[in-house]
């Protein structure tokens, strides 16, 4: 990976206004919570919102505004870039995740609160693996569409997994009138239904149960893999336009 790129855009996301006052307002919530003695780990529950936001502009500004073209004039592979540029959203994530579990610790110390230091850590760490798989993800999505269609994709892939996983399950129950043979199919073949639930949980996991998963976390961390290898080979072969992305 390429430590330039990773610097920049780290610096990027400092010096973005909109990012700076994200990270404000979600640790003011955190220590605001923490100070009265809210959950543990609300507030990493509140982040996956910005955690998306912040994945889904992993390739388009370069495409947008021309900047790629440059980039990649000098002697860096494509592969190498966009892992770099992952590698630096992911950390500037990460530096916003350790610092609401800080505030969340010297919040609730302050206020003679108990630490659930157990729930609060698998929480945050947690949060970081999804941070890891959403931004791997959304590289993957880039790589082949335009950036703003990256939330589209993500969000609606997940309600429509969930959906389809459901509406079989309903089917496969069902013995007499249209949707007799479908259900019978689904019922003779469990493995549709279960393929699916299968792809759901591997793109979009639930969290994981307190102690932590560490089965749970080799899952994330496989699929960040597999979602950044396909991105990589993807993204050699797509054409670098000039103008609007």
């Amino acid at each position: 990976m390429s430590a330039t790129v990773i610097l920049e855009t780290l610096r990027r996301h400092f010096a973005h206004i909109a990012y700076v006052a994200a990270v404000l307002m979600l640790l003011l919530i955190g220590t605001t919570m923490a100070a009265v003695d809210g959950p543990a780990g609300a507030t990493f529950e509140i982040m996956k919102l910005f955690i998306i936001i912040a994945g889904c502009q992993i390739i388009g500004p370069e495409f947008s505004s021309g900047t790629l073209q440059l980039i990649l004039s000098k002697p860096i592979h494509r592969a190498r870039y966009l892992l770099s540029r992952v590698a630096g959203v992911v950390l500037a994530l990460w530096i916003v995740i350790a610092l609401a579990y800080s505030a969340d610790v010297i919040a609730r110390g302050i206020g003679g609160h108990k630490i659930a230091w157990l729930t609060s850590g698998g929480a945050a760490t947690a949060v970081a693996a999804q941070a890891m798989l959403v931004c791997s993800l959304m590289a993957l999505f880039g790589s082949f569409t335009r950036s703003y269609l990256n939330v589209a994709l993500y969000i609606g892939g997940q309600i429509l997994l969930s959906m389809i996983g459901g509406f079989l399950q309903i089917i496969s129950k069902i013995d007499r009138g249209a949707f007799a043979a479908l259900g019978a199919f689904l019922r003779s073949h469990p493995g549709v239904i279960s393929t699916i639930r299968t792809i759901d949980r591997n793109v979009y996991p639930d969290p994981p149960p307190i102690p932590f998963d560490r089965n749970w976390l080799l899952l994330v961390v496989s699929n960040a893999a597999i979602a950044l290898l396909l991105a990589c080979l993807i993204f050699r072969k797509r054409e670098v336009p000039y103008g609007a992305d």
